[in-house]
């Protein structure tokens, strides 16, 4: 390491100390003390170099966990720069790892507080409360929005419970953040064909099959909603498509036979229904 690296990893050093970033001032500094170790720095750079140190141990001696461990303070003696670069890297273990443990247990904790209320909101919807339970929701998605896939899941279980319109929002959102997330695609077909709006279902399996990639049930979903429009043409291919990935589908295979002889003969039901000379047999 160059005299400047040294002096780089300690402004680094000094720099996290004010964020309060335990680890990686420690990290920095146990790379400046290897330098002074494995490198050839002499004279007024060394000299400027152990002045620097000296302030970036007061910055580290100031951090409320290290006066707690070390009362008197962490103390660098020259000439035994190996050794107080081990103090270090110890340190650096050590407090790395029990703030991962404190970590995982604030953790714990917060999803528990998070499973009680989805819990309670469960239980306010099955107790006909349910403006009291879209409430606790809307609080839930706010206060724990750094939760990943918590749109979604509150979304999924609003579509459970039959909340079709409350629950597109939180499932949008979830989208917005994670356009593969497969459960909130599903659940967002299920809330538009549940509140009838068939064009706007068409487009949500249409959006799934672009993130997610076509699949039977998907194909599946597309043609019974083509058939509620007597598109008859739509209800063959999709469900053909749907048959194609799985011949034992034997409901795409109904919708298939139910929807060839519209085709053909060029009938209308209700006038809905066009003649379709488009089709690749």
């Amino acid at each position: 390491m160059t005299a400047k690296e040294i002096r780089e990893d300690i402004a680094r050093a000094r720099a996290y100390a004010k964020k309060n970033d335990y680890l990686r001032t420690l990290k920095c500094l146990a790379n400046a003390i290897r330098g002074m170790v494995t490198s050839q720095v002499f004279g007024a750079e060394k000299f400027e170099i152990q002045a620097h140190l000296e302030e970036a141990l007061r910055d580290l001696n100031k951090m409320k966990m290290i006066r707690k461990l070390f009362p008197d303070g962490l103390t660098y003696r020259k000439g035994r720069e190996k050794a107080f670069f081990q103090t270090l890297m110890r340190l650096h273990k050590k407090l790395g790892e029990a703030m991962e443990k404190a970590r995982v247990a604030k953790l714990r904790k917060r999803l528990g507080v998070l499973d009680d209320n989805l819990i309670k909101a469960a239980r306010l919807i099955q107790a006909g409360q349910p403006l009291e339970a879209r409430k606790l929701y809307s609080k839930i998605a706010e206060y724990f929005q750094d939760i990943e896939g918590i749109h979604s899941d509150i979304g999924n279980r609003m579509a459970l419970f039959g909340l079709f319109a409350e629950a597109v929002p939180y499932l949008n959102r979830a989208l917005e953040i994670q356009n593969s997330d497969m459960r909130a695609h599903n659940a967002l077909i299920l809330c538009y064909e549940g509140l009838h709006e068939n064009d706007k279902a068409m487009a949500a399996i249409k959006d799934a099959m672009r993130w997610l990639g076509p699949s039977e049930n998907l194909y599946l979903r597309l043609a019974k909603l083509h058939l509620q429009k007597r598109e008859w043409g739509e209800v063959f291919n999709n469900a053909k498509a749907a048959y194609d990935r799985n011949p034992l589908n034997t409901e795409a295979a109904r919708l298939m036979k139910q929807a060839e002889p519209k085709i053909f003969s060029g009938t209308k039901s209700g006038g809905a229904a066009k003649k379709s000379h488009d089709l690749n047999f």
